[in-house]
């Protein structure tokens, strides 16, 4: 096992025995699952939460734009803190904000304080994704650095698979609050974990000055990457598409199809496992073809499946259409996530935390902003939804053709 309190020392992946390496993976990717812990677990319970404190649809709807604007502050400090004083410590203070946050979600006396709970929660969540990014590329480069990502994702992605069928079951037999009692145990279980074996990955000499001024000037030099700013385009466009989808798909499933709490965790996990098996073949895809033209295959078949929920929309399809197109969309969701992580930190070993954090930033910045539109997409069928995926996918997959230009990206290091 790692000993975490050797708090000064430096790892590199060639180096890790093949017992540190496990560890690293089962600490980064529990570490990683906060983020889809704080979405996930939470879904099942919205017409709960709407009804204990008297709230409209869209009130609720407004408490999940609450751990977006959170995910965006979180990987805006996370990466360049990450670059400057390394990855340990802001990784052990922001899974420790997660843990308060859903300290205060839980005693939350109103729909407003509850925001702000959220809100905190997002913060902690988002370092922790972050800093996965630039964990993964301190020890990695290349075809090992992608199957390293996709090890982690192994864990990580079954979050959530697992999570709306605990928070399912939860608010079946027990008041919805107990959702954050049961995180506050796991925030706390992970925290000891990441805080007794966590070592620092980031060499000093290899650390960046801080400083508001050489922090803009790092986001410049990411930004003067066209292979960066394509991934970036697409990364941006495809979780506007994904939190569309998880705006609305608990009211569509439970209020228009019908489904009872319990029945909307199975189908929501049955969907996740399309999520964890869209990320491990695209890893070895990824590392057999090229990762960008394997990018541009998954991104296509996003698209395609906001095609068919147009179709299935138009047609009033029951659920049992609706649900296989949705199945397709988050296997081709999954694949992307480790194609992009790898894709967009290649090329930028010395401010991986950045590059990962902009984008980050990028993401959740634009999914907040358009959190007054979310609700416009309506709960009565798939028809909104899948006109947000369609078009979001078009002009993603086009900026993957015509600002990264696949020809031109350099293969992954095998």
């Amino acid at each position: 096992m790692v000993k975490g309190k050797i708090k000064h020392q430096v790892l590199a992946g060639e180096l890790l025995t093949a017992a540190q390496r496990r560890t690293y993976i089962i600490i980064i990717g529990l570490l990683t699952t906060l983020l889809p812990f704080s979405v996930d677990l939470v879904l099942p319970a919205f017409p709960k939460i709407g009804q204990d404190f008297v709230a409209s649809n869209s009130a609720v709807q407004f408490t999940f734009t609450g751990v977006t604007i959170g995910f965006a502050i979180g990987q805006l400090v996370a990466g360049p803190l990450a670059d400057s004083i390394g990855r340990r410590r802001p990784m052990l203070i922001l899974s420790g904000l997660h843990l308060l946050g859903s300290l205060l979600c839980f005693i939350a006396p109103s729909i407003e304080l509850f925001f702000w709970a959220r809100l905190l929660q997002g913060i902690g969540g988002a370092g922790a994704a972050i800093l996965m990014g630039a964990i993964v590329r301190d020890l990695y480069t290349g075809g090992p650095m992608l199957t390293m990502m996709a090890r982690v994702s192994l864990i990580s992605s079954l979050a959530p698979i697992v999570a709306p069928l605990i928070g399912s079951q939860i608010v079946t037999v027990m008041p919805w609050r107990t959702i954050f009692v049961f995180l506050v145990i796991f925030d706390t279980v992970v925290w000891l974990l990441a805080f007794r074996f966590l070592i620092e990955t980031l060499h000093r000499d290899n650390r960046r000055a801080s400083g508001l001024k050489l922090i803009l000037l790092r986001f410049k030099a990411v930004l003067g990457d066209r292979i960066y700013v394509g991934l970036l385009i697409f990364s941006v466009l495809q979780i506007v598409a994904l939190f569309g989808y998880l705006n609305t798909v608990s009211f569509l499933y439970q209020g228009t199809y019908g489904l009872t709490a319990a029945q909307f965790g199975l189908v929501f996990s049955f969907n996740s496992v399309g999520l964890y098996f869209g990320t491990q073949l695209a890893a070895k895809l990824g590392r057999i073809f090229s990762a960008a033209w394997v990018l541009i295959v998954a991104g296509s078949l996003f698209g395609l499946a906001g095609v068919g929920l147009i179709f299935a929309g138009l047609a009033n399809a029951s659920i049992y259409v609706v649900e296989p197109i949705v199945f397709v969309f988050i296997f081709s969701f999954g694949a992307c996530i480790p194609l992009l992580g790898a894709l967009s930190l290649a090329q930028h070993p010395n401010e991986a935390g950045t590059a990962a954090s902009l984008m980050g930033v990028l993401n959740f910045a634009t999914t907040s902003a358009l959190s007054g539109f979310y609700p416009l997409l309506g709960t009565g069928s798939p028809l909104g939804i899948g006109i947000l995926i369609a078009a979001n996918m078009t002009l993603g997959v086009l900026s993957l053709f015509f600002v990264m230009k696949p020809k031109t990206v350099p293969a992954l290091e095998q």
